[in-house]
């Protein structure tokens, strides 16, 4: 098997099984480190799975073993001889592996998945929860509806454009009017994720209970815990959303996305980040941010700036107009001088619809404001009325000609 093919969709937890995924991180070679980027760069799902199996070595590291039960060191050590008579037989030499790391694959050998989602070792519970970062989509039947997924796997689908949540100080969530009790032990509050799914052509906004507002945008999603902790507040998002965070100086606000994390105390500010876009960026409104990026580069932004961000380019920042990347959480797309292309790809995105544009056509120049509340065909009609341009509709592929 091509070693590279070995790889597709594997899990933190195989990571933390794979000789040579752990020979990589305790003794890295130039070969090995462009084996690992190249990875990374191919496959995006197994990128994130690497993050997180790095973060647990990274953590385990300051774990003493002495911490650890007696009859779970004997396990760990039968484990260790175990993998090391396996390499001999396979490269007939001994790989020597540091201590630390060996301990880590062990655990991950002894637990499986169960380290990692509800550990019980006392002395691992805080190390070993999971991230944000890794809480997936639901498998369920796609939907025209806003969904809320709680924690219990219970699905709960909203009608309508537009939808406002309300989180209160008893748990209860007011979705549109209707109040929602979640049942969650106190203790695992802090701990358990709720999501939030936007699909195209839609809006929402949840407020939490420390009277943060979050606005989500078509093709969104939002992860948050049911319950924030006492030292930090943090959620993840995928798409678009605009952020009113209430000020706190004692639980910064953290952003997590797939490229960035963004943290702040108290300010207003959006960021966009769709899985299928490869740049990144977060526009500030007021306040003060720090945007720390996938490869450790770090930003402190001031208002009107606006950081654009790609693992291969790197960081931009430039100050603009707020108002064009805000206008959206209004209902309205505003654009001035945009190629009409580039207006297209945006309707696209928002609407969950193909728009193809013809090529003399892509280069033109438009200025304005488009109501998103409006359906998309409303939306193309109201554009075209400055352009000599003409809509046909062909296999769920809307087209714009030059009008003759």
């Amino acid at each position: 098997m091509d070693i590279k093919n070995k790889y597709t969709h594997y899990s933190a937890d195989q990571l933390l099984n794979d000789f040579y995924f752990l020979e990589s991180e305790q003794h890295p070679s130039p070969e090995s480190i462009a084996f690992w980027e190249t990875m990374q760069q191919k496959d995006k799902a197994l990128a994130k799975e690497i993050k997180i199996a790095r973060s647990f070595l990274h953590d385990i590291r300051h774990i003493p073993v002495s911490h650890l039960p007696q009859n779970e060191v004997e396990t760990v050590w039968k484990n260790i001889s175990r993998l090391n008579n396996i390499e001999k037989q396979r490269k007939k030499k001994i790989l020597f592996i540091n201590h630390s790391i060996l301990v880590a694959a062990s655990l991950a050998l002894i637990l499986c998945s169960a380290w990692y989602f509800q550990s019980q070792l006392s002395i691992m519970q805080e190390k070993t929860e999971l991230e944000i970062t890794a809480v997936k989509r639901p498998n369920a039947t796609p939907t025209d509806n806003i969904q809320l997924v709680l924690s219990k796997k219970k699905q709960i689908d909203i009608d309508g454009k537009e939808s406002q949540l309300q989180y209160d100080h008893q748990g209860k969530i007011n979705v549109n009017s209707q109040t929602i009790i979640q049942e969650t032990d106190d203790k695992e509050k802090t701990n358990i994720y709720n999501q939030l799914i936007v699909p195209a052509g839609k809006r929402s906004s949840i407020t939490f209970t420390d009277g943060t507002c979050i606005w989500l945008s078509a093709n969104s999603r939002i992860v948050y815990p049911v319950e924030f902790k006492q030292h930090k507040r943090e959620i993840y998002i995928e798409g678009e959303a605009f952020l009113s965070v209430s000020h706190d100086p004692n639980r910064p606000f953290i952003v997590k996305t797939s490229q960035m994390d963004i943290q702040v105390l108290g300010t207003t500010f959006n960021v966009s980040a769709y899985e299928n876009k490869q740049t990144q960026s977060v526009v500030l409104v007021s306040g003060k941010i720090k945007v720390k990026t996938s490869k450790n580069e770090s930003k402190t932004l001031s208002p009107n700036n606006l950081l654009s961000y790609n693992e291969q380019e790197g960081i931009h920042i430039q100050s603009v107009d707020v108002q064009k990347y805000i206008a959206w959480k209004d209902g309205f797309y505003l654009f001035q001088t945009e190629k009409l292309k580039d207006i297209a790809t945006k309707l696209s995105d928002y609407y969950g619809k193909k728009i193809m544009i013809d090529s003399p056509l892509k280069t033109i120049t438009c200025s304005g404001k488009l109501d998103l509340k409006e359906d998309l065909d409303e939306v193309l009609q109201t554009l075209i009325r400055t352009v000599p341009a003409r809509i046909e509709k062909s296999d769920g592929i809307i087209h714009i000609y030059v009008k003759h």
